[in-house]
């Protein structure tokens, strides 16, 4: 246990446990808890025993431990049934998961932990339902100090959020110390993870080694630190109120395309912190900052990404476009359907016995006699060509989008319709000549393309 014993108030940690519960949610709203076997956790459940909650405890064995792992996992299972409350506790090979994911052992283990309480409250038929974990103050300390040496805004300096969509975190306010104090007074018992005596992880090196050669010349470090992120909640508050009214007055939606005009943005000040504060929101750091900067003088056509979206420079625009992955993209619609939806919005088909066609570009009258289904909607590819309407000769996509001073985003997100592997419809642009409507009184097909909001 540590030895670290923070000044706190002297009001009994139940009550203002009870007190504070008493905000978060209601007597009769489902409770998951989040339990390791850890201290905090079992301190938690207990908690919620003593002030009469019902809960349902969730654990998760990584199997990454050996059989420490397997004690863990016993241990909970044990202490549930003594707590009267029903678990369910699941199981990762996350060795394998990890090989798949490509992702480190720390974010593999969060994505599984967290995808499966999300499932288990999905699954739930409750209207207020909650995962409650055992975050404490110390981790807010712990958090705050790792943002700042990383390098963050008001957000990162704010720390973690005592209640952030489903999930509350009611232990945010107690330092670990009360926790210990009082697992001693109700002679609780707990397990501990050997991986957390280890400084080889970024947050334990902060926890065993950092903090407490802090403390040796601040002694009031960790709960000045705490404060301050109180602080920081508080102004993030008013902050966000300001930013807001700076996107709505700068982000303009066409369609699929997101913008801000440049000769706004470049009038912003200040600007570094106005980027930083709409950027971030897609993806980008603060290290991108001088990139996006760049961007307010850059020629058409360049552009940066963060790891969600692309930031383009196009005329006088600034354009914002989410990446997409078009795997698994191609669309088949096997007959006749009313509406088919795509990731750029919907296609909605009739079929019309009337003359008056349409000329919208984003309407097609196409001879049903000469489609073959089942049709195919995906993006276009390189290699693509038609007949454009009214020409003998094909031609590329990529040139007829080229022609039509296309943005890179737009060019991109361009999808086609195709029915025995020839291009019958550029969506939403211009049809193929060879599925023009011929004279005659006989019924077409009409499709309107209806872009995504």
């Amino acid at each position: 246990m540590s030895n670290n014993k923070t000044s706190m108030p002297t009001s009994d940690l139940l009550t203002r446990f009870c007190d504070k519960a008493n905000t978060l949610w209601k007597k009769e709203d489902k409770l998951f808890l989040a339990c390791s076997g850890g201290l905090d956790s079992v301190v938690l459940g207990q908690l919620l025993k003593d002030v009469g909650y019902a809960f349902e405890v969730l654990h998760v064995n990584f199997q990454l431990r050996g059989e420490e792992s397997m004690r863990d996992e016993s241990f909970v299972l044990k202490l549930s049934e003594e707590w009267g409350v029903p678990i369910r506790a699941k199981r990762f090979d996350t060795n394998m998961a990890m090989l798949e994911s490509g992702h480190g052992v720390q974010e593999t283990a969060r994505d599984l932990r967290y995808n499966w309480f999300e499932n288990v409250l999905q699954e739930t038929d409750c209207r207020n339902k909650w995962l409650l974990t055992a975050h404490h103050a110390d981790d807010q300390v712990e958090t705050v100090l790792m943002n700042l040496f990383r390098g963050t805004g008001i957000a990162g300096l704010r720390g973690i959020k005592e209640k952030s969509g489903y999930r509350i975190r009611p232990l945010l306010s107690f330092f670990r110390s009360e926790l210990e104090e009082y697992a001693e007074k109700r002679e609780l018992r707990w397990v501990v993870d050997s991986s957390n005596l280890s400084s080889d992880y970024t947050r334990n090196f902060f926890r065993l080694e950092l903090l407490p050669a802090i403390e040796k010349i601040f002694p009031a470090a960790r709960q000045n630190v705490y404060e301050t992120s109180k602080r920081m909640s508080e102004v993030e508050q008013i902050y966000g109120m300001e930013i807001d009214k700076i996107r709505k007055k700068l982000i303009q939606k066409s369609g699929n395309s997101t913008g801000i005009p440049v000769n706004l943005l470049k009038n912003i000040q200040p600007l570094d912190t106005i980027l930083f504060a709409i950027f971030s929101e897609y993806g980008f750091n603060a290290h991108q900052i001088p990139e996006l900067k760049k961007l307010l003088d850059a020629q058409t056509g360049k552009y940066i990404q963060s790891d969600t979206h692309r930031v383009l420079r196009n005329r006088d625009w600034i354009l914002i476009d989410k990446l997409e992955s078009k795997d698994q993209a191609h669309i088949v619609i096997e007959n006749f359907n009313h509406e088919n939806t795509f990731a750029e919005g919907k296609i909605l088909m009739e079929k019309i016995s009337d003359r008056n066609i349409n000329t919208n570009s984003l309407v097609a009258c196409i001879e049903d006699q000469g489609i073959q289904w089942p049709l195919i909607l995906r993006p276009w590819k390189t290699g693509d060509y038609f007949y454009p309407l009214g020409m003998k000769k094909k031609k590329k996509i990529s040139r007829f989008l080229t022609d039509l001073k296309l943005s890179k985003t737009e060019k991109e997100n361009q999808w086609v319709l195709e029915s025995d592997k020839k291009i019958i419809w550029v969506v939403g642009r211009r049809i193929d000549d060879r599925y023009k409507l011929k004279p005659g009184n006989h019924s077409y097909l009409q499709l309107t393309f209806v872009p995504r909001p």
